[in-house]
C-alpha cells in the first residue's frame, strides 16, 4: 500500500520560498519514503527540483504569488494527507483531511524556519543541485584559483556604479592574500548597464560573465566561491547556506535584520571593503599545510 503524501504550501514570495527550503530538507529526513506535494508559484520549481524525493508540484502563476483560493481547494481536496505544512495565512489546512497539521506564521523576510519536529531550534534553507555542473569558465583557470563573485542583479539596492567595482576588485585582487591572482565572475541579468562596464573595463581573461545564470548553475558556481559580494540578496542567501568562506551584501541603507547569514556594507567605500575581506577571509592553505594538518589528526585519531 502506498504511503499516504504530504503537502506543503509554500509562502508567496521569491525569497521566503527559498527559506522553505530547509522545512522540505527536514521533512525528507524526518520521512525520506513518504512522497510530496508542493504548491508554489511556478518560478519557485527550481529551488526543490534537485531533491532526491517523489515530488510533485502544483503550480500556479497568479502575480501575486498565492495560488487562487478554489483552485488550491480543487487540487487539494479529495486526497487524505499524512502530513500538511502551511508557510502561508490560509485557513485551508483545516478544511482537509489529515492526520497531522503544522501551521506557521510566517514571517516575511525570515532567514530561518521554526524547525517541524526540534523544539527552539530554527531550519535554514538548503540547496539541492548535482555534484557536477558544467559552468563556462576560462579553461585556464586554475582547480584552486580563487573566485570572487560580484552578484549584481538588484543593484538599485546600492549606489555603486563599475568604478566602485573596478577599484574593488583592483584592490581585492593586489592586496588581500587569500585573493592573490582571483578570477572574476559577474551575476547579472541580461542588459544589465552595469556589467557591461564592468566588462569593457576589466581584462578579459580576469573577468567572466553569466546572465540570467539558472539556480542549479548558481549553486554550483557558488559552491567554488570564495568570496561573493553584491546586491541580490537570493544569491547571498544561497551562498551563505553553502558556506561560502566570505559573503557580503551591499545595501544604500542598513536595514538591521535580525538573523541576517552574511555581511552588510552601506556605503560607497572600496577601500573600506577591501580591508574588511582582508580581516575576515580565512587564510588559504597551502598542499603542504593541508596534508600536514590531515595527518596531524590522523595521527591524535591512533592515539585516542
Amino acid at each position: 500500500m502506498a504511503p499516504r503524501s504530504n503537502l506543503i504550501i509554500l509562502p508567496p514570495d521569491r525569497l521566503d520560498a527559498f527559506t522553505a527550503t530547509g522545512v522540505l530538507a527536514e521533512l525528507l529526513a524526518f520521512e525520506p519514503a513518504r512522497p510530496v506535494h508542493l504548491v508554489m508559484h511556478e518560478d519557485f520549481v527550481p529551488f526543490f527540483a534537485d531533491a532526491p524525493a517523489q515530488l510533485r508540484f502544483i503550480t500556479h502563476r497568479q502575480l501575486s504569488g498565492k495560488m487562487p483560493t478554489m483552485r488550491l481547494l480543487g487540487e487539494a481536496m479529495g486526497h487524505n494527507w499524512h502530513r500538511v505544512i502551511s508557510l502561508t495565512a490560509t485557513r485551508l489546512p483545516f478544511l482537509l483531511w489529515a492526520r497531522h497539521r503544522h501551521h506557521y506564521r510566517f514571517a516575511a523576510g525570515s532567514y530561518a524556519l521554526p524547525a517541524l519536529f526540534a523544539t527552539g531550534k530554527l531550519r535554514p534553507p538548503h540547496i539541492w543541485t548535482a555534484d557536477k555542473v558544467h559552468l563556462a569558465l576560462p579553461e585556464t583557470l586554475a582547480p584552486d584559483a580563487p573566485l570572487i563573485v560580484l552578484a549584481l542583479s538588484e543593484n538599485g539596492r546600492a549606489v555603486w556604479d563599475w568604478r566602485h567595482y573596478a577599484e574593488l576588485i583592483w584592490r581585492l585582487a593586489d592586496s588581500v592574500p587569500a585573493l592573490k591572482q582571483a578570477h572574476i565572475v559577474v551575476l547579472a541579468n541580461r542588459g544589465c548597464a552595469l556589467a557591461d562596464s564592468l566588462m569593457e573595463k576589466i581584462p578579459p581573461g580576469q573577468i567572466s560573465r553569466f546572465d540570467d545564470l539558472s539556480y542549479a548553475k548558481t549553486g554550483g558556481l557558488l559552491r567554488r566561491a570564495r568570496l561573493v559580494i553584491g546586491t541580490d540578496r537570493l544569491a547571498m542567501r544561497m551562498a551563505a547556506g553553502l558556506g561560502v568562506a566570505l559573503v557580503l551584501r551591499l545595501d544604500r541603507e542598513d536595514t538591521a535584520d535580525e538573523g541576517r547569514p552574511y555581511g552588510l556594507y552601506v556605503g560607497q567605500d572600496a577601500v573600506e571593503v577591501a580591508r574588511y575581506a582582508e580581516r575576515h577571509l580565512p587564510p588559504v592553505e597551502s598542499a603542504a599545510q593541508a596534508g600536514a594538518k590531515q595527518k596531524t589528526e590522523g595521527d591524535g585519531s591512533a592515539m585516542s
